[in-house]
């Protein structure tokens, strides 16, 4: 393999290679470590000797190969929610068609300022350090908003109040066609994409934790933050939980992962200050909860048996 690779780069081609090897084996952790070193990998995606730093901090049960197969699998399920064909936020697949993000993201479809059809979700977006496109995605048309939740008038402000139980600013959607079940890339006989599962049990938010988030900053490729030392407490009786794991404008509606990235939160603001010092995001069993009360059955297509 690593021959091939290199003929490849001897020819000039080695990125389209490698981002399509990655693509077509999304788990395989060769393939990661190779998108790191032509920087066509997810911009804050360490090398293998951070990586193990990060995860001896962490304390996680995962080698690296497993942490970097896990993290190849869950890029491909993050996605970039464009509204007009421009980057509003991001989200992630939680089923075949159904994506969770932000409502504040779809706020104007869900008022109607704006159809349905102006919204879609981009996935495998990447571009070189350069500038020049690896590859445009996979443009997925959203069919209809199939529930949401508005965010609380306590998030618009800086003091940590307590939001009412319903307001967890998310909106879940159901996309035209299956992406969870096609190819990574729209190649034809790559491996599925799948989905992230969702936890069974109520995440645990202790002081200190780490955090990892996948997210689009800005309309641009994807970013992964890692922190090692991220959770600063659960606020308003638990309906949201802060953290300092970076992110940017354009990565509401990111997936956050803890250390053996299980989902545990759904990324949706971030302190306001001239210096800022906190994140936030609402702890995903509100919002499993919240949308099973309103008939939303999520979690409920299982993952096949070889993810």
């Amino acid at each position: 393999m690593h021959d091939v690779i290199d003929e490849a780069n001897r020819r000039g081609w080695v990125y389209r290679l490698v981002n399509a090897a990655r693509e077509e084996v999304p788990v395989e952790a060769i393939f990661v470590e190779y998108a790191q070193m032509l920087a066509i990998a997810p911009e804050g995606l360490p090398d293998r000797g951070g990586l193990e730093s990060i995860i001896d901090k962490t304390k996680a049960l995962l080698d690296i190969d497993v942490f970097l197969s896990k993290a190849g699998r869950i890029m491909g399920q993050v996605c970039r929610v464009d509204l007009d064909g421009g980057g509003r936020g991001t989200g992630f697949l939680v089923g075949p068609n159904t994506v969770i993000t932000n409502y504040h993201v779809i706020e104007a479809v869900a008022k109607a300022q704006k159809p349905t059809e102006a919204l879609s979700c981009r996935f495998d977006f990447k571009v070189h350090p350069d500038g020049a496109s690896i590859n445009e995605g996979v443009d997925v048309p959203v069919a209809k908003l199939v529930a949401w939740s508005p965010y609380d008038p306590v998030d618009l402000i800086d003091q940590g109040g307590v939001p009412e139980p319903g307001n967890l600013d998310y909106a879940i959607l159901e996309l035209a066609g299956e992406p969870g079940n096609s190819p990574v890339g729209g190649a034809k006989d790559g491996n599925p994409r799948r989905w992230i599962g969702l936890p069974s049990a109520q995440p645990a938010f202790k002081k200190g934790d780490p955090l990892f988030i996948v997210q689009h900053p800005q309309k641009r490729p994807m970013k992964l933050a890692l922190d090692t030392d991220a959770i600063i407490g659960v606020q308003g009786e638990g309906r949201r939980v802060r953290y300092s794991t970076n992110t940017e404008k354009g990565s509401s509606g990111s997936p956050c992962f803890d250390q053996n990235w299980s989902l545990v939160a759904l990324h949706h603001s971030g302190d306001e200050a001239w210096v800022p010092t906190w994140n936030e995001g609402i702890p995903i069993d509100l919002v499993i909860a919240h949308a099973q009360a309103q008939g939303v059955a999520l979690g409920t297509t299982p993952l096949p048996d070889d993810d």
